[in-house]
């Protein structure tokens, strides 16, 4: 248990005791859960206080920034399985111009401390890992990619790539990178307004990006994702990149050769003002998005369908003050996220929202309508409380995430049918019943959190 405490600590923000909420509300969303108590011995937030107290006071939260999260192939015992969860964690404390990481699970590591010359940081923001150890961070304010190495336990300088300039392979700003399964590195090069990708011999593949407003093209771009569809750990085995820009208002996808595929702009879901900052892909291509203006986390599903947001404002459960980086180990559903201050820690869950029960005059249906944020087993048991019948209509089907209808007629049996698509009509023979009927809803997650976590609704309606 101990060790999972100090890779809080060390990712990279800082640990303290999550505060209980405020009570003034039942204010409790379940996209993302807390992981079990033995898992954490209830720690879950990591603060500054507790950086400083781990380090002696020799390290101070300065503007933390990217994070990110690899099960490094040095740790990797073959001869057992329960050290398949002890992940590296890297984290950006930009004003201090230092990577903190985990050089174990009871020990914490820097770079940029001390360090000049070539080897030094100013003011980096993004950062990338992998497997084998490599490492890439945006040095914004050097205006180039710092490359690094991590054989098991230290981070070693490796070379700079780029520098200041227009022309491809140079960059301006650059404050995003993102890496795939094949070596490949994405950057947002931020002040000209493109997306450069870079070979693993660090030589540019290719750039793009027309710079404006409109959707596919380009306008400071940030925070930055990828998945090439090699990953051990991908469902669907997806290959786009995701991009935050237009100053943080949108986030739009590309293939991998730069060809656009999806944007959307934060009013489109609902909110006029706020600032995109990092993104990340789960297992299910997910794309998760901190927003620092409103203090939460967008999720959009694959195609950048808008399913929820995730947290307020505050320092209570499930809040959260200007989230930055945020980092996914998608085997498990582990998630990362640093704030201003601090950094929390959370497992994938799975929500239901809007749930809705109707019966449908046109053929006699019942409809249970909702939306699903995570793709999730769901388990649906109806009951006619007036005759005590009961009947399991769905038993740990596995659904997708976003809005779902599900058809019920009167012999308490599912109908095929979906929320774009009403069935003709239901089972013969199969007239509702007066009665009050009672629809009990089960969603349970997908990742590690299913061992400790369901999400239950139930709704009503009489039938006279």
């Amino acid at each position: 248990m101990r060790r999972s405490l100090n890779l809080l600590v060390a990712i990279p923000v800082f640990l303290a005791l999550a505060l209980p909420g405020s009570g003034k509300d039942k204010y409790d969303p379940t996209t993302l859960v807390f992981p079990s108590f033995l898992h954490t011995m209830g720690i879950r937030k990591a603060t500054k206080t507790h950086l400083m107290i781990y380090t002696r006071n020799r390290v101070k939260v300065n503007d933390p920034q990217g994070i990110v999260v690899v099960r490094l192939n040095s740790w990797d015992d073959p001869k057992t399985k329960d050290d398949d969860d002890q992940v590296t964690g890297y984290g950006v404390n930009s004003g201090a111009n230092m990577v903190v990481f985990n050089k174990s699970m009871t020990s914490l590591g820097f770079y940029g401390k001390g360090k000049s010359g070539m080897h030094s940081l100013n003011h980096p923001t993004a950062i990338a890992a992998n497997e084998q150890g490599d490492v890439y961070v945006a040095d914004t304010g050097n205006h180039r990619i710092v490359r690094l190495f991590n054989p098991k336990q230290s981070l070693k300088f490796v070379r700079a790539i780029g520098g200041r300039g227009a022309l491809p392979g140079r960059f301006d700003k650059p404050t995003g990178v993102a890496m795939d399964e094949s070596g490949m590195l994405y950057v947002s090069d931020t002040g000209n307004h493109r997306i450069q990708v870079i070979r693993p011999d660090d030589q540019l593949h290719l750039w793009f990006g027309d710079q404006g407003v409109q959707a596919g093209q380009l306008w400071h771009p940030a925070g930055i994702a990828v998945t090439n569809g090699r990953e051990r750990w991908s469902h669907y085995k997806d290959k786009f990149i995701a991009v935050v820009d237009m100053d943080g208002l949108r986030i739009q996808t590309f293939s991998l050769d730069g060809k656009f595929q999806n944007a959307v702009r934060l009013p489109e879901i609902g909110f006029v003002e706020g600032k995109l900052a990092y993104v990340a892909i789960d297992y299910y291509s997910n794309m998760w998005v901190t927003d620092t203006v409103n203090d939460c986390v967008h999720k959009f599903d694959r195609k950048l369908n808008y399913l929820t947001t995730f947290g307020r404002e505050g320092s209570g459960d499930k809040e959260f003050k200007e989230p930055r980086g945020i980092a996914i180990y998608k085997r498990f559903g582990q998630v990362f996220i640093a704030e201003k201050e601090s950094a929390q820690y959370y497992w994938v869950g799975t929500d239901v929202l809007d749930l809705t029960l109707s019966k449908p005059d046109s053929v006699g249906l019942f409809s249970l309508d909702f939306m699903l944020t995570e793709p999730s087993y769901l388990t649906l048991k109806v009951k006619n409380e007036t005759t005590s019948t009961e009947e399991t209509v769905l038993e740990r089907v596995k659904v997708g995430s976003g809005r779902q209808t599900i058809w019920v007629d009167g012999s308490l049996q599912r109908v095929a049918g979906d929320s774009s698509r009403q069935p003709s009509s239901g089972h013969a023979d199969s007239e509702i019943a007066p009665g009050e009927y009672r629809f009990r809803l089960q969603a349970e997650p997908t990742y590690s959190s299913i061992k400790h976590f369901k999400k239950q609704l139930e709704a009503r309606i009489t039938i006279n």
